[in-house]
């Protein structure tokens, strides 16, 4: 009997998806595994590994925390950029981010909180947020606190921190590869958060990442 030569056609576009499909997890493979080498050297010695789907993200430890930092890409919703995760102990739960029109403007009708910490230039560029007002001042009320908040929200692309009790977030955004895929850079990034979370008084926590 002879095929239906529509059904033959059809197979061979589903096996040409397919391999297609194949290759570029081939690839996205490939590339995480050579950026998480590149990347190893940012952590201590030996504890650094690959992570995460297809290979995006790299563990390791960094003065005794354990971390994972993570490469997102752009979408049409987002500009993609970097993430690093820091396992802590905290009894705090707050955030940072850069204040923007629509988040000021959210603030202004109550929808948002936006608390002062009494720092009159990091109240007045970014918005904080947290369960407990008092807290969150507590916490900066030490100078060693504000300052290593001033050097982390100055690292180029910053764009928040999140700080929950088993953990902390910063991500910076826009993507831009020589910054997010430089050792240098991841570096200087893991030294600026770990500084900060000492300040706060957040030991390391046994839990890898996840």
């Amino acid at each position: 009997t002879v095929m239906d030569p529509n059904f033959v056609m059809l197979v061979l576009v589903v096996a040409l998806l397919i391999g297609g499909l194949a290759f570029a997890v081939y690839l996205l493979l490939r590339t995480g595994r050579r950026r998480a080498e590149r990347l190893r050297v940012a952590f201590e010695l030996g504890t650094s590994k690959p992570a995460g789907v297809l290979g995006s993200a790299v563990d390791g430890l960094y003065r005794g925390y354990s971390c994972r930092y993570q490469v997102q890409y752009p979408s049409q919703y987002d500009r993609g950029g970097a993430s690093l995760r820091l396992m802590v102990s905290s009894p705090h739960q707050w955030t940072t981010e850069v204040a923007k029109p629509g988040t000021r403007l959210l603030t202004r009708f109550g929808l948002l909180k936006d608390f002062e910490i009494g720092d009159r230039e990091l109240d007045e560029h970014f918005r904080f947020a947290a369960d407990d007002e008092g807290s969150l001042r507590s916490i900066f009320a030490t100078e060693t606190a504000r300052d290593a908040m001033h050097v982390l929200v100055a690292s180029e692309n910053f764009e928040s921190v999140r700080v929950r009790p088993e953990r902390v977030d910063v991500r910076w955004s826009p993507r831009m590869p020589k910054l997010d895929e430089e050792p240098e850079e991841l570096r200087s990034r893991l030294e600026f958060v770990v500084t900060l979370v000492q300040a706060c008084g957040y030991p390391p926590s046994q839990p890898t990442p996840r």
